[in-house]
């Protein structure tokens, strides 16, 4: 099976870097379960008449205005499709965005796999709050189009697909829930996971904490966990890797290490950070907005449970008593810190729902197994597309759970 895999410079499949790893690892996921993908690229044009769209709504009427959710540049991308399309033969036609569908005119089935609709996150995020009514005529109207154009429309979460069956009245027929994997390149191996959380020490506790927001994520509410725990006589320790606090901020506690920065491209860096997942008791990031979060994938791969709040996507990450818990949005540190001195009095009980979060990973969360999803779902759309020798691929690897956790 072929398919033309439709790129952007925000959505580049090359780049490791580009939107958080999802298109790269979305092409390695799919290109491992047997599919052959071509990249198509469009010329990027008229970038000063949309920065002038921009800035005038920027900074004259305090509004966002979408740049890349602009229709005449999609309708020109789209056509360039078309004719890069045309002198190919190909059985679908993908994109990790339903944008560069919108308008593109063809007779191959098109499928796109994404994190949200445009419904969805519109006053969600920051970067989607206060837009300019040009954006939202558009991006509703865009959006729209691509789900009536497209043959099958694939959400990470339950949320955002229920978001485009209530809002854009898809039938639900049309819609797919494939969650996304953890970007480490490799993943963990599940055999080590297992023996790391069998000999990880009961105390001190550690946290972790991966992100690039501190508001966004909840850090505060982190913070105040380790203090909770700290003040109740668990020794504990919470690391914050990606973003510091805003200025002005109070001192933080001395149970608090901050690692501005570490990247998976960096050798060095992505070793620091396989160990401090490995090291760490529970991953907590109560974000306030969350479509998906892919570090939730990567935490339980290493058999780390999850501590986050119940918005957005994230009751398709987190499962209660599987690979975490949920908290709500308005719940402080003090019931975080509750519900780990509950899960730690008892180090089997610990140990089990780590070892559940390690299945999570290597079983759900995973972008081999996600790739063989959206592959069945091309076949179904395309069956007269030529089989792959995808019958001989080895089985998906198996944690050797204990026989009482299996259960």
């Amino acid at each position: 099976m072929r398919i033309a895999f439709l790129a952007n410079r925000y959505l580049d499949p090359d780049d490791p870097k580009s939107w958080s790893g999802l298109p790269y690892f979305m092409r390695r996921s799919l290109e491992s379960a047997g599919v052959e993908t071509i990249v198509l690229r469009p010329e990027e044009d008229h970038q000063t008449q949309r920065w002038a769209r921009f800035l005038y709504w920027r900074w004259l009427r305090g509004k966002r205005y979408l740049r890349n959710c602009d229709p005449a540049q999609l309708q020109r991308h789209a056509r360039q499709y078309e004719r890069q399309l045309a002198a190919l033969s190909v059985d679908i036609v993908f994109s990790p965005s339903t944008w560069p569908l919108a308008y593109l005119r063809t007779e191959v089935p098109m499928v796109f796999w994404t994190d949200a609709c445009f419904a969805g996150i519109l006053g969600f995020y920051d970067s989607f709050a206060d837009v300019a009514p040009p954006s939202l005529a558009a991006g509703d109207e865009i959006e729209r189009q691509a789900l009536r154009r497209c043959a099958a429309g694939v959400y990470c979460s339950e949320w955002a697909a229920r978001t485009a069956r209530n809002h854009y009245g898809v039938h639900p027929s049309k819609l797919h829930v494939v969650p996304f994997g953890g970007n480490f390149d490799p993943p963990p191996a599940v055999t080590e996971v297992a023996a790391a959380v069998q000999h990880r020490p009961e105390s001190p506790l550690h946290l972790l904490l991966v992100g690039v927001d501190w508001k966004r994520k909840g850090a505060d509410v982190a913070v105040e966990t380790v203090e909770a725990l700290n003040a109740a006589g668990t020794p504990a320790h919470l690391t914050v890797v990606g973003c510091h606090p805003p200025s002005g901020h109070d001192a933080l506690p001395a149970s608090v290490e901050i690692i501005p920065f570490l990247g998976k491209d960096n050798a060095a860096d992505s070793q620091r950070l396989r160990e401090l997942f490995e090291r760490s008791h529970f991953f907590i990031m109560p974000s306030r907005a969350e479509a998906f979060g892919i570090v939730y994938a990567e935490a339980s791969a290493f058999g780390v449970p999850c501590l986050a709040t119940n918005v957005g996507g994230l009751n398709s990450v987190v499962i209660e008593n599987v690979n975490g818990q949920l908290f709500p949005l308005e719940a402080r540190g003090a019931e975080y810190a509750a519900y780990i001195r509950e899960i730690m009095a008892d180090p089997l009980r610990y140990r089990e729902l780590a070892l559940r979060s390690a299945r999570e990973g290597a079983e759900r969360l995973s972008w081999k197994v996600s790739g063989e999803k959206m592959v069945a779902i091309f076949r179904d759309l395309a069956p007269a597309a030529e089989e792959t020798a995808s019958e001989t691929r080895a089985p998906l690897n198996t944690i050797p759970f204990p026989a009482a956790v299996k259960a």
